[in-house]
C-alpha cells in the first residue's frame, strides 16, 4: 500500500491508527479493484458515521475529493484524557485543508455529495446499544432515504456491512429507498477484535430521476 499509493501513515499517526488506516486502505484497493468499477475522483465526498474521523487520510488518497466532509452525531463525546472527538478529528484533519468535520445527525443533514461513504452503518438495537448510544438514533430507514436525497445524479454510495445478515438488512433498506446495487464484494478476515464477521462491500446508484426527487 505504501508503494502503490505513496503514503506513510506513520509518520503522522500512531502505531495503531497508521495500521488501522492501511487495513482501510487495502480493503478498499481489492474491492474496487475486484468489481471492476472506476474509483470516483474530485467532487464532494462526505462520509457518514465517520467517528474521530481517523481514516480520513485514507479517503483522501484513494479519491482525492475536492471537499472531504465527515458527519459524525456524537462528535462531543468526552473520552477519559479529557479531550472529545471533535479535538481528535481536528488533529486528524490538520493536514487535509479540504476536510472537515460536522457534528451532527445524517438524517437531518441536506448536503449533496457525489461518492457517500458509510462504514458499518447502524442498523439494529443491538449495535446501537454495543456503542453505548441512545435508541432514539436508530433510524436506518431515514438514513438511507437521506442518503438517496443527497446524491448527486450520477453519484455513487459506498457502504461496509458487518457479515452477510447486515448486509442483507442493508440491501432490504436501500431497495425501499429507491437505491439500486451496481456491485457487491464479501472481505476476508475481520478488521478488528469487536468485528467478528468478514466485511461486505456493496456500491449503490439511485433508481430515482434527479427531477423527481423529494
Amino acid at each position: 500500500m505504501r508503494d502503490r499509493y505513496q503514503v506513510q501513515f506513520e509518520l503522522d499517526m500512531s502505531a495503531l491508527t497508521s495500521r488501522n488506516n492501511y487495513e482501510y486502505l487495502d480493503l478498499l484497493d481489492r474491492g474496487w479493484s475486484s468489481v471492476g468499477l472506476d474509483r470516483p475522483a474530485g467532487g464532494v465526498l462526505c462520509d457518514i458515521g465517520c467517528a474521530s474521523f481517523w481514516y480520513a487520510a485514507t479517503l483522501e488518497v484513494l479519491f482525492l475529493p475536492q471537499r472531504l466532509v465527515g458527519v459524525e452525531v456524537e462528535g462531543h463525546r468526552l473520552f477519559r484524557d479529557g479531550r472529545a472527538r471533535i479535538d481528535y478529528a481536528a488533529g486528524y484533519l490538520a493536514r487535509l485543508p479540504n476536510a472537515e468535520f460536522v457534528v451532527g445527525d445524517y438524517t437531518r443533514y441536506s448536503e449533496p455529495a457525489d461518492l457517500i461513504t458509510s462504514w458499518f452503518p447502524f442498523l439494529t438495537a443491538t449495535a446501537i446499544l454495543a456503542w453505548r448510544l441512545p435508541l432514539s438514533l436508530l433510524a436506518p430507514q431515514q438514513l438511507f432515504n437521506r442518503i438517496r436525497h443527497n446524491l448527486r445524479p450520477g453519484g455513487l454510495f459506498f457502504m461496509v456491512n458487518h457479515g452477510p445478515d447486515e448486509a442483507a438488512l442493508a440491501e432490504r433498506l436501500c431497495v425501499a429507498a429507491k437505491l439500486r446495487r451496481v456491485a457487491h464484494w464479501d472481505g476476508d478476515g475481520c478488521l478488528s477484535a469487536h468485528r467478528m464477521l468478514a466485511p461486505v462491500l456493496s456500491w449503490w446508484q439511485s433508481e430515482v430521476p434527479a427531477g423527481n426527487r423529494a
